[in-house]
């Protein structure tokens, strides 16, 4: 790559980035929201992932399910290191925020389950 020239880079891929480091997070993953026509003709699912970019500048929402009994604060800021990190490491982009909403708690197995 030359001096003056740009780099494109997909949202998938951004997307694909983010998805990578949530997966290396114990007790965490991405929530699958309700689908949207656009996801359902297209085929694809957001899976909690929401990412904005205006430029350099990154936004990433995630939207997570945690497992029962993690501590919830200490898994969502280990979310957003391993997020900001990962997309700020592999695309040199900037990212302004990275917001973390839990929408459910899962249990494991056999608890609670009558």
């Amino acid at each position: 790559m030359t001096e003056g020239s740009e780099l494109a880079i997909s949202q998938d891929v951004l997307f694909g980035i983010a998805q990578l480091a949530l997966d290396q997070v114990d007790g965490v993953r991405p929530a699958s929201p309700v689908a949207r026509v656009g996801e359902v003709l297209s085929g694809r699912r957001l899976k909690g992932i929401r990412i904005a970019r205006e430029g350099q500048q990154v936004t990433v929402d995630l939207t997570v399910s945690v497992v029962y009994g993690v501590r919830i604060p200490e898994v969502a800021v280990k979310a957003q290191v391993a997020v900001r990190e990962a997309i700020t490491s592999m695309t040199g982009l900037q990212v302004d925020t990275v917001n973390v909403k839990v929408e459910a708690i899962e249990l494991p197995e056999g608890l609670g389950r009558g």
